[in-house]
């Protein structure tokens, strides 16, 4: 799992920095590039979340004690719809700062990683 997530942020560090040479040199989209920072940022805190659920989740499987039958797990729903509010208010709180669709779109950037990822290992195969 840490090395799927590791992927996916090395994926998020290059689309970032693709995003700040835009943010650089195209002054009149820093509104849409700002919300798709903002956006992709979220997404990739979401899928850090996730994975350390899914991981604990793993571990708790895994577990042979008596203890583990009884824990109640959650996956973070809340902790990760509440991340992604954070950045709506801010967006929508500051909007000559982020363009809220831009940032909406910038959620998805995980899926699409994880998806494109995918396709191009089933091609490879």
């Amino acid at each position: 799992m840490r090395d799927q997530f590791l992927s996916i942020y090395r994926a998020a560090l290059f689309f970032l920095s693709a995003l700040l040479l835009v943010w650089a040199f195209v002054p009149d989209y820093r509104v849409y590039v700002n919300g798709l920072i903002l956006g992709s940022a979220v997404s990739l805190i979401n899928a850090w979340i996730l994975s350390v659920k899914i991981e604990a989740l793993t571990k708790v499987i895994l577990d042979k004690s008596e203890d583990s039958g009884r824990r109640r797990f959650n996956m973070g729903f809340i902790s990760r719809i509440s991340v992604a509010l954070l950045a709506i208010i801010i967006a929508v709180k500051v909007p000559h700062l982020f363009h809220i669709a831009a940032t909406i779109i910038g959620f998805a950037f995980v899926q699409v990683v994880v998806l494109l990822k995918g396709l191009f290992f089933s091609r490879k195969k």
